[in-house]
């Protein structure tokens, strides 16, 4: 039987057997400041809210009023740590165009709008600072299916499909030029990632193809200028690379991180890792799930001892154990000695649905309706600087849905803990790991109005953000009122919230002093 998975079992009954009760009931999540946004009745109305660090927060209010025929106004707004406004701008957005995408940078924002059935695209750039707002035209191409948008330099890339081939378009705000970068416009070929290396001026197109029954998985490198400089492929005869994260350790090495699949399919059998040295890729590294200690904590006890027996006899009989996943991966948290993996398993809720033409920003497409996404549970995985993986853990989800494909689970290092956390219908649920180890068990907080006097009537769209040090965000839209009887008033909020954990540690140390030796 593999050493590996022999070890991590002993380790797992061990733990089951001898371990301190886990430490719960330690109401640490705070709510130390509130903002509310009245909505307009009168208007069709949309806010966003993006975290720029230290800096504050940036809110965004974008409405029509109703049968007014006019183009729709844009509010930005840039609050304190403290939620107090700083400055306020206005932009009124040419009723020809529609919204696309936005880019948050490190001082300056970018929104991307496009004139439908027309090559014609406009950037609106927003200075942090003081709320400057500049715009520039550019011409793209017609009926491009935007994926992304990012921004590097004084130059935007706006990648997507085009006629159902991957394009990744390089526009120039200082000159207005347009160009394509070549070596992308290939059938069966998937955009996987455009990721940016600011500081080196680098941009790295991650893509998988299907080519002669096998998946391909290369990452093209280019200059600032869209000079094509080199093409790395990873490929194994066993496993499909399903996404990649590039972690640059100097200008000739990185290391890659994601998620892979047995046959080319977007079932997740594990995670993998490797270095890419001189534009060649060592031996990956892959970490099936069955290998990962914690990963099915999910399941209720005796379902979850049963699979450890069942992939403990497989083991033994030297057959592979194969699972079907589906992982919404996000961003690497990259901190001093750890490269942190945190990604959502899902489940598509999909029904028949007749076939539908788009035009305009889209390509035609046969689709199939979803009902939302179901959420299971979320991986959290680390690596060392070197590349090894050294710990892992689960948070539940239990009973969560959402419309649209997107990240719910939150974690936030704070101190010599990481803070798990989720919404759902108007409370945050926690859970606080120390590494592998749960130390404080799933609690749910309800998300507060900003006067002790009136009560949350109704939760719709709830989210969470990080914001800066142990500090994130909960924001979306409550019904509030003094009364249970009646309307009460409609208010877009966002909560500032922090996890204390001083009382955690003294608990956690009085625990282990506690225990026989």
């Amino acid at each position: 039987m593999n050493s590996l998975f022999i070890n991590r079992l002993r380790l797992y009954f061990t733990a089951l057997l001898v371990s301190a009760p886990l430490l719960s009931a330690l109401a640490q999540l705070q709510q130390s400041d509130r903002l509310e946004i009245p909505t307009n009745s009168s208007a069709s109305e949309q806010f966003e809210v993006f975290s720029l660090g230290e800096q504050g927060i940036l809110s965004v209010v974008r409405g029509n009023e109703f049968f007014s025929g006019r183009g729709e106004q844009w509010q930005f707004v840039k609050y304190d740590t403290t939620l107090k406004a700083v400055w306020r701008n206005f932009y009124k957005l040419d009723t020809r165009y529609i919204p696309v995408m936005a880019y948050k940078g490190e001082s300056i924002g970018y929104w991307l709008f496009a004139e439908p059935d027309t090559d014609k695209f406009l950037f609106l750039q927003l200075n942090y600072q003081d709320g400057t707002i500049d715009t520039f035209k550019g011409n793209l191409l017609s009926g491009v299916d935007v994926q992304q948008f990012k921004v590097i330099g004084s130059k935007a890339l706006v990648s997507g499909y085009y006629r159902s081939r991957p394009v990744v378009i390089v526009h120039s705000f200082f000159d207005h030029t347009t160009r394509v970068l070549p070596g992308l416009f290939e059938k069966n070929t998937e955009l996987n990632n455009v990721d940016i290396n600011e500081i080196d001026g680098y941009i790295n197109v991650i893509t998988y193809a299907y080519r002669k029954k096998n998946c391909v998985f290369e990452i093209k490198t280019y200059n600032y200028d869209g000079k094509f400089l080199k093409k790395t492929t990873l490929s194994d005869p066993r496993y499909s690379m399903i996404s990649g994260q590039i972690v640059p350790l100097n200008a000739d090495d990185s290391y890659l991180i994601g998620n892979y699949s047995v046959g080319c399919t977007q079932y997740s059998q594990g995670l993998y890792v490797t270095r890419i040295e001189d534009d060649t890729p060592t031996d990956p590294q892959f970490i099936e799930f069955s290998e990962l200690q914690n990963f099915f904590n999910y399941m209720k006890p005796k379902r979850r001892e049963r699979m450890l027996e069942k992939i403990g006899k497989r083991k033994s009989l030297g057959k592979e154990n194969r699972f079907r996943y589906r992982l919404l991966v996000h961003e690497l948290i990259q901190m001093e000695n750890e490269i942190v993996l945190v990604a959502e398993v899902y489940y598509p809720n999909q029904r028949a649905a007749n076939p539908v033409i788009s035009g305009g920003l889209s390509r035609p497409y046969m689709s199939r309706a979803l009902e939302g996404y179901r959420y299971t549970h979320a991986i959290v995985c680390a690596f060392d600087r070197n590349g090894k993986f050294i710990w892992d853990n689960t948070i539940t989800i239990k009973d969560l849905t959402s419309f649209d494909l997107q990240e719910m689970v939150q974690v936030t290092p704070v101190d010599d803990y990481f803070v798990l956390a989720y919404p759902q219908e108007g409370d945050i649920h926690t859970e606080v790991i120390s590494r592998d180890k749960v130390v404080v068990e799933t609690e749910k907080f309800k998300i507060a109005p900003k006067s002790d006097k009136e009560k949350v009537l109704n939760n719709e769209d709830g989210y969470l953000s990080p914001w800066y040090g142990q500090y994130f965000l909960a924001y979306g839209m409550q019904r509030i009122g003094s009364s249970p009887v009646g309307q009460g008033r409609e208010v877009f909020y966002v909560n500032k919230l922090t996890y204390k954990t001083e009382d955690i540690g003294k608990a956690v140390n009085k625990e282990e002093a506690s225990r026989p030796r």
